[in-house]
């Protein structure tokens, strides 16, 4: 009875993963077609006022310094929404898709990253697709936000009846089990929360995760997945 149980739960899981998508690009869609309109209004609105301040030189600094503030949030949530755009999981195949998200990494963070894709990768099942894809995206932030190091390194093979996928880099490391140890942890080590969402992603597809690294000999982070 544990095989059909096996197989029940992976394939709850893989509904969950494809529902929780669609519920992640409605919050995106919301996000474009309300907050992002509203701060684009009230930033024109207040470069009318900052103009009109021209006689009171105090008040038209402290204007300017809002719509500083103003454009840098909308920057912010514009970057946000280009991340988190579906890349058309059901119309382009896995490799187009892998390479999509790596020339997007590097047009919004400028670290370069060296992308070892064979052309005979062939697709995958539609929640497989989705979960490396944001495992890949999660994994090549947390690189950026953490690593030091200027360049990346991302390959995806097939391997049989799997997908694996390897984000690595040279940059300054850190100690894995100290921080998968507990959610506290997590917490405390700043900003490391991505590694918790991939290694749950990868267990509700069966697949597994490993990740080797240590401090001052950068970081090798590995997947292997179920490609049906």
């Amino acid at each position: 009875m544990t095989a059909p149980r096996d197989a029940e739960a992976r394939a709850a899981s893989r509904r969950l993963l494809a529902t929780s998508e669609r519920e992640l690009q409605r919050i995106v869609l919301d996000m474009h077609d309300g907050p992002v309109q509203d701060i684009f209004a009230a930033l024109s609105q207040l470069q009318v006022l900052e103009r009109s301040l021209a006689g009171d030189p105090a008040a038209q600094q402290r204007a300017a310094q809002a719509v500083q503030l103003l454009e840098r949030a909308l920057g912010e949530i514009r970057n946000f929404i280009g991340a988190f755009r579906p890349p058309g999981f059901e119309r382009r195949a896995l490799g187009e898709i892998v390479e999509g998200l790596a020339v997007q990494h590097e047009t919004l963070t400028d670290q370069g990253i060296e992308l070892d894709l064979p052309t005979d990768l062939g697709d995958c099942a539609l929640p497989t697709k989705i979960a490396i894809y944001r495992i890949l995206q999660e994994a090549l932030a947390n690189g950026h936000r953490h690593s030091g190091a200027s360049r990346q390194r991302l390959t995806v093979d097939r391997r049989g009846g799997a997908i694996a996928l390897t984000v690595s880099d040279d940059g300054r490391g850190f100690d894995p089990q100290r921080v998968l140890a507990s959610e506290a942890d997590v917490g405390v080590e700043g900003g490391h929360f991505g590694l918790r969402g991939i290694q749950d992603r990868v267990a509700m597809l069966g697949g597994s995760f490993a990740i080797d690294s240590a401090p001052g000999r950068g970081t090798s982070l590995t997947v292997t997945l179920p490609a049906e």
